[in-house]
């Protein structure tokens, strides 16, 4: 959670921790959901929106504040890496 909770906006109530502690409780959903195939499809839509979430309000305002950081382009790259992972994901899953 240090790693996590200092990531999430202070003006988002109620609080960093608590939202720290939501993501990780939505992950292990989502992974649920998909694993066991129960709403598959829109648990990867979810976790897609929720990765999507992320880089709009914890990678972009630190990529904005610091532009010079290859630490912060990183994580912006990986998210979008994850965002396109969950997408396909969720696409696989649609009904043919």
């Amino acid at each position: 959670m240090n790693l996590t909770a200092p990531l999430v906006p202070k003006w988002l109530p109620p609080g960093q921790v608590f939202w720290g502690s939501v993501t990780g409780v939505c992950f292990f959903a989502a992974g649920l959901g998909i694993l066991t195939g129960v709403k598959a499809r829109t648990a990867a839509i979810m976790l897609t929106v929720m990765i999507a979430t992320f880089g709009l309000l914890a990678n972009g305002p630190m990529l904005v504040a610091d532009p010079s950081s290859h630490w912060n382009w990183t994580e912006s790259a990986l998210n979008l890496a994850l965002i396109g992972v969950a997408w396909v994901v969720a696409d696989s899953l649609a009904e043919k």
